[in-house]
């Protein structure tokens, strides 16, 4: 990094000081109780076999979930879109997850309040073409592609809520979970099967309770 990238740093990193300082100065929130939505868009990334095969690309979540004191139980869905490395660029693979998560608040009624969050995760992953399978080429009008594999993970989330109104509150998080899957076939890639990765990424979005 050179100096003037040091100093464009520094000076981005200085601007977020006075909103820091605003937001604890503001004085506390009263900790809202019962049933709200999360919804957030991001990034995710993979690593470990799944990402020798995959690139990462954009996802997106819901959730419902209920707060009580310092814990917030929930259950959600989310989706992202993968892409298949060479020499099948273009081709992409939809991941579903849906999750039981439990989230903790060591300071739930700050504007500023870190959380962390423990999950435990259902994983659906299918090619969205007929290229990564090793069957013949389909007719026109026909559609297999049928590698659909499905795991059990765990994940977590760690990150902040900034308090914005007394039932509204901007997230800013980052993921890190396992892939653990049946085994997809990839033979026609000469990959052999892959089972197993790693699935990292950041998401910024809303809370909201009625």
């Amino acid at each position: 990094m050179n100096r003037t990238q040091a100093c464009s740093l520094r000076r981005t990193t200085l601007s977020f000081v006075p909103l820091v300082l605003i937001l604890l100065a503001a004085g506390p929130l009263t900790a809202q109780q019962g049933i709200g939505f999360e919804s957030s868009f991001g990034y995710q990334s993979l690593s470990g076999e799944y990402g020798d095969v995959l690139k990462g690309g954009v996802d997106a979540e819901f959730a419902v979930v209920w707060t009580r004191t310092r814990f917030r139980y929930g259950i959600g869905i989310d989706w992202a879109s993968y892409h298949a490395e060479a020499p099948f660029e273009g081709e992409s693979w939809s991941n579903i997850v849906s999750y039981f998560g439990v989230t903790f608040f060591p300071w739930p009624e700050t504007r500023l309040r870190p959380f962390i969050q423990l999950r435990a995760e259902g994983r659906r992953l299918r090619p969205e073409g007929d290229h990564l399978t090793d069957e013949e080429p389909p007719e026109e009008g026909e559609n297999t592609s049928d590698i659909r594999v499905f795991g059990m993970a765990a994940g977590a989330v760690a990150g902040v809520e900034i308090g914005m109104t007394r039932r509204s509150w901007l997230r800013l998080a980052g993921y890190l979970g396992d892939i653990n899957t049946d085994e997809a076939e990839l033979g026609d890639i000469d990959l052999g099967t892959v089972d197993s990765g790693r699935v990292y990424g950041f998401r910024v979005g809303l809370f909201w309770i009625p």
